[in-house]
């Protein structure tokens, strides 16, 4: 069976939140194990680049990244979902993907299957979701990651603007869960 980890790039109870929770249930349905984590509301410091993890393959913080990476060793598909800030990925979920470097040292990544959700504040003409996209599938390809699903949300400025994309969410609901299954 497979393991799920949802890693929610913002910390406020908004439409990545609420599209995370969707997903959960949607795919807890299907019997598929699922975690949630929201980097963003625990105790995570700043990587320095000590670089002491290429190394060791392990960090020399001990905070809340410790539990992160267990939970990411033992899971077979990242669901990353992040707000766009300045058509960029969160802040949250940078330091978040900074602090992976133990794993990337250790090939920790390779193999793992990524899911890449992203939520524009704008409408798709205005790019609000592109750069995002492409952090997050850089950030697969250079740890050995495979993309295997992505997906933009655009017109969430207010916090459960995503809610007016019921539809939209479900149908990803279902591509997700025909990636996992596959």
């Amino acid at each position: 069976m497979a393991r799920v980890l949802i890693i929610i790039g913002s910390r406020r109870e908004g439409n990545s939140k609420i599209l995370a929770n969707k997903i959960k249930e949607g795919l807890r349905k299907e019997r598929i194990s699922v975690d949630m984590i929201t980097p963003g509301n625990q105790k995570i410091y700043l990587c320095t680049g000590c670089m002491d993890c290429d190394e060791t393959g392990v960090c020399d913080f001990q905070d809340d990244m410790v539990e992160n990476i267990q939970k990411v060793e033992n899971s077979d598909y990242l669901i990353f979902i992040t707000p766009t800030r300045w058509n960029l990925l969160s802040g949250d979920l940078k330091i978040f993907m900074d602090r992976l470097n133990p794993l990337y040292a250790s090939r920790g990544l390779t193999g793992k299957k990524m899911i890449a959700l992203i939520i524009g504040s704008k409408k798709k003409s205005e790019y609000s979701t592109d750069g995002a996209l492409t952090s997050l599938g850089s950030f697969a390809e250079s740890s050995g990651m495979q993309l295997t699903y992505t997906h933009q949300f655009h017109r969430c400025l207010a916090f459960e603007d995503i809610l007016e994309q019921e539809e939209e969410i479900n149908q990803t609901i279902q591509e997700i869960i025909k990636v996992i299954e596959s």
